[in-house]
């Protein structure tokens, strides 16, 4: 349990997925994916139930890796058992990095937000290795309706090319089949 006169330590999202979200550590709290985590996460490379934070009885906390698949990273060295936090460490879940702030940090500066470089911030775009016709057509042969080859879900995004060379491709290895097998019968 937390002292009475100490203030406790706030976990906040700085980085990845719901940066900017917050959570004040006044008891045990559990990160992970579950949505009744005590700091979900929308990060597929961390664990349901990834790691645990309890605060102590100094004003500091403590953080421990739950048995997760990708591990538990304090200021880049990975998480082997309990650890002490203090305020300004970073917690490196999956690919959300979460800092530990103090309540001098957060009456300094309400969010450590970090905003994304200008050079990395880009607007969504259309990708141009897709046959924008082909994916209106709904991938229609000219005469008509559209044959299934493969898998049906994922034919509307491949290129009319590549769906050819696929229709053909069983044949061709029929056919390397056959010329070996003359190949090799022919020899002995």
């Amino acid at each position: 349990m937390l002292a009475p006169a100490m203030a406790p330590l706030t976990l906040e999202i700085v980085e990845g997925p719901g940066a900017g979200r917050q959570l004040v550590l006044d008891r045990r709290a559990i990160i992970g994916r579950l949505p009744d985590a005590d700091l979900p996460l929308l990060d597929s490379q961390a664990s349901r139930r990834h790691a645990q934070v309890s605060p102590t009885s100094d004003g500091a906390a403590v953080v421990e890796d739950l048995g997760s698949a990708n591990g538990t990273f304090l200021n880049q060295n990975e998480v082997h058992g309990p650890v002490a936090l203090d305020p300004g460490d970073e917690l490196v879940i999956g690919v959300t990095v979460i800092q530990v702030r103090s309540p001098a940090d957060l009456a300094a500066a309400p969010s450590a937000l970090r905003a994304v470089p200008p050079g990395l911030a880009i607007a969504p775009q259309r990708p141009q290795y897709v046959n924008v016709e082909a994916l209106g057509a709904g991938l229609a042969e000219p005469g008509g309706t559209p044959e299934p080859v493969g898998t049906p879900e994922l034919d509307r995004f491949r290129d009319v090319r590549v769906r050819r060379r696929a229709e053909l491709a069983p044949i061709a290895v029929l056919v390397l089949v056959a010329l070996a097998l003359c190949i090799y019968f022919a020899t002995r």
